[in-house]
């Protein structure tokens, strides 16, 4: 046991100052707040918008594989395209220093995951909310073209000044497993531009889509 906590220990430190070197004349690493077996997530302070973000950062032996690199940077660029209330903004898809990392909106609250685990129980009305929530959010995200492939409650944070629910980590699964069976790297390749060009124009048409819809339901 404690080995294996020294060598977690050690793993985390070395991923640290790695994410440091490669953003620190960008953003001010503060803290590692999530961890899993693709990615670590770090507190930052953006130093010229002077505001709290989130740091995503694949690990060495992940962004070491050049397909997983390539993957995980088109799939960031094509979520940091959507744009809805309750899904999670990217505002930076990068590769700097050896580091494949994005940075996307700071929730300051826990994951639905997390909200389940402890006392007390949702209310009825509290779970129809974060339902309508995520389906709306994965409703407009399919229009523009963009399937989620991991949704579970790990996968929603609960903003904990609103409860307002929100999705991350679009397509970030398929990015860091590339034995998987999706497409060939060959015909992803080809439809990236002309992939791009149309997810602007359907994202653009699912987002009045969802007003349209929020709207009949206020009335």
């Amino acid at each position: 046991m404690r080995r294996v906590a020294r060598s977690s220990l050690i793993v985390t430190d070395y991923l640290h100052d790695r994410v440091v070197a490669a953003v620190g004349d960008q953003y001010l690493i503060e803290a590692e707040i999530g961890r899993g077996g693709m990615a670590a997530v770090f507190r930052a302070l953006d130093l010229r918008l002077h505001r709290h973000v989130a740091v995503k950062a694949l690990p060495p032996e992940l962004a070491f594989n050049n397909d997983v690199r390539t993957r995980f940077l088109r799939e960031a660029q094509t979520a940091a395209q959507l744009s809805h209330p309750n899904i999670v903004p990217i505002y930076t898809v990068d590769e700097r220093g050896g580091i494949v990392y994005f940075v996307m909106a700071l929730v300051e609250g826990e994951s639905l995951a997390a909200r389940l685990a402890r006392p007390p129980r949702l209310s009825v009305e509290a779970v129809r909310r974060i339902l309508s929530e995520v389906a709306d959010a994965l409703d407009y995200a399919h229009a523009c073209g963009v399937v989620h492939r991991d949704i579970k409650p790990d996968n929603i944070l609960m903003d904990r000044a609103t409860g307002r629910a929100l999705v991350t980590d679009f397509g970030i699964p398929r990015a860091c497993h590339p034995n998987r069976q999706w497409e060939s790297a060959t015909s992803m390749g080809e439809a990236t531009s002309t992939r791009s060009a149309s997810l602007v124009i359907r994202c653009s048409l699912a987002k009045r889509h969802s007003k349209r819809r929020t709207h009949r339901r206020c009335w």
